[in-house]
């Protein structure tokens, strides 16, 4: 996540010199966790260290190169580690974010970005500013696992999309001046001594948090900025290992260990960018297709100024991470009724071509109830969804070439033929392969208003704009793999699950309390409980 930030020369220099005092003051001190004895204690509790963008591939760079030993030790050789972790389509923040606490994809939870237009009330919002980033709270649907745990205490520190938590400690002081500046690991750092405010917390309200969330945003902005293969990355990671040494440790000293769950998870993945094979899309747009182009939100204004404004557009775009592209047309009947899908397919393959645009990997569009269709330089289909009760099942059909790479494998090519099956069984099917997980989850991301009639998804190491060296919000596997982890007092130690994704973390969290009996008395979700999957878990993980 990266906010906007204006700030003055000489105050730069002034954080950038607290940065370099305040650097590592603190990594190696102990954490105190200074519970009184009138502390009301959970039978289970859970902490969760959420690492924005931790890129997969570099995390078992230095797994295997020794670098990262208390995640090593805690997790992997002391808990249950996912495989293949998903997360939401498109790989964005705020889209996982709000993911990781309600359980429930891109187009069910009602954050389709970080940037997007509903088109039933043409409102909009743009997240990453400081007046806004914390009203994805507001826009929320559905209960999150706060809501569920509602008669639990719950603790958040630092997390934007916290909606139902019982209390908040927000980034504050020297963290939040350093993160300001650009000083993102020293911020993570200092931010990582907040997980002792917990005690004190506690020992105000007389009862230990049943569940802690804290967010970290050190990884994510070292990888826009330095990118993924930087050794400033790594110092990120390595940052986050120190944290899980820490947290591990305090938790340890208090006694609380043998009632403590930890889960070690992240948003999304982060790729290298090329700037050689980058694009600025929305320039692209507005010089060959000679279109009228928004892509800044329209908060605040009413209905009608808002429509007025979007009469003056031919698009909206909102460009994610600089890997996703979601957007909006005005068709022929104007902004208050959608384009049909034949209008949708006549601008993805109007000349030139977006699909033969190297950025491009894929494009993806509404084709009616139901049906979406994907098209690539390397062909198209049409996905189709069809819902018994509470199950969806899937299909691709009107396959011409391999537009999304599934018949470069045997076994994925025989299930694509075979037709129908469930969401769970294409997540297992495709898990590993170069776009995970892809046919349930771009079926179910239409269902928002807010995702626009197409979404652009990026090719390896391309973006949408040149801004950064580091991106994400694409369908592809390292956009989409993200790092799931797990360990507790009854979870086998150094074994492993196939897959999972990340709306299945806060059903997880419920079950692993012993509370998931109360999913029941709420409305179904997309993630399920591992909890029992993670208690019996039994394959070695080899590393």
């Amino acid at each position: 996540m990266q906010l906007n930030r204006i700030v003055p020369f000489r105050l730069c220099v002034l954080a950038a010199s607290l940065a370099v005092l305040l650097a590592g003051c603190a990594v190696d001190a102990p954490l105190r966790l200074n519970l009184k004895s009138d502390v009301a204690l959970p039978s289970k509790s859970v902490i969760i260290l959420w690492a924005d963008g931790v890129d997969h591939q570099r995390f078992d760079e230095l797994m295997a190169a020794g670098r990262l030993p208390n995640i090593k030790r805690v997790f992997v050789d002391g808990g249950v580690t996912v495989e293949n972790g998903m997360d939401s389509l498109p790989s964005l923040t705020y889209v996982n974010g709000a993911s990781l606490i309600t359980g429930r994809f891109a187009g069910h939870h009602g954050i389709a970005g970080n940037l997007w237009l509903d088109r039933q009330t043409f409102d909009s919002i743009y997240y990453l500013t400081l007046p806004t980033y914390l009203e994805t709270n507001k826009h929320l649907v559905g209960p999150t696992m706060y809501d569920v745990l509602a008669d639990r205490f719950t603790l958040n520190i630092h997390c934007h999309t916290r909606r139902g938590v019982s209390r908040s400690i927000d980034l504050s002081g020297a963290a939040a001046l350093c993160f300001g500046l650009g000083a993102f690991i020293t911020s993570d750092r200092l931010a990582g001594d907040h997980m002792a405010m917990a005690a004190d917390v506690a020992n105000q309200v007389k009862r230990w948090p049943s569940v802690i969330m804290m967010y970290c945003s050190g990884v994510d902005e070292t990888g826009h900025h330095s990118g993924p293969n930087s050794p400033q990355y790594a110092e990120a990671l390595e940052n986050i290992d120190n944290m899980v040494g820490r947290f591990s440790e305090a938790i340890r000293s208090a006694n609380l260990a043998d009632r403590t769950y930890f889960i070690l998870v992240s948003d999304h993945g982060m790729l290298p960018m090329r700037h050689d094979r980058t694009m600025h899309l929305q320039q692209w747009l507005r010089s060959q297709r000679h279109l009228r182009v928004r892509c800044e939100p329209l908060t605040g204004w009413d209905y009608n100024t808002r429509l007025m404004e979007l009469n003056r557009c031919d698009a909206f775009v909102a460009v994610g991470s600089d890997r996703a592209a979601s957007i909006h047309l005005r068709g022929r009947r104007g902004w208050t009724r959608p384009p049909d899908p034949s209008e949708i397919e006549a601008f993805v393959l109007a000349t030139p071509l977006l699909i033969d645009l190297p950025a491009v990997d894929c494009v993806v569009m509404r084709a009616g109830p139901d049906r979406v269709k994907v098209l690539s330089a390397r062909g198209s289909a049409v996905i189709e969804r069809q819902t018994h009760g509470q199950t969806e099942a899937f299909r691709i059909t009107e396959l011409h070439g391999d537009p999304i790479g599934y018949q470069q494998d045997a076994k994925v090519a025989a299930f694509v033929a075979a037709g129908w099956h469930e969401s769970r069984e294409w997540l297992e099917a495709t898990a590993q392969a170069g776009h995970p997980d892809f046919v349930p989850q771009v079926a179910d991301m239409f269902d928002s208003p807010r995702m626009g009639d197409c979404v652009l998804f990026a090719a390896d190491e391309t973006a949408f704009s040149k801004d950064w060296l580091g991106g994400h919000g694409s369908c592809l596997r390292r956009d989409m793999h993200v790092v799931q982890l797990y360990a507790g007092p009854d979870l086998p130690a150094g074994t492993s699950i196939p897959c999972s994704r990340l709306v299945d973390v806060a059903p997880t969290v419920i079950g692993l309390l012993g509370e998931a009996g109360r999913l029941k008395n709420f409305p179904p979700i997309d993630g399920i409980d591992l909890s029992p999957q993670l208690k019996t878990a039994h394959t070695c993980l080899q590393r």
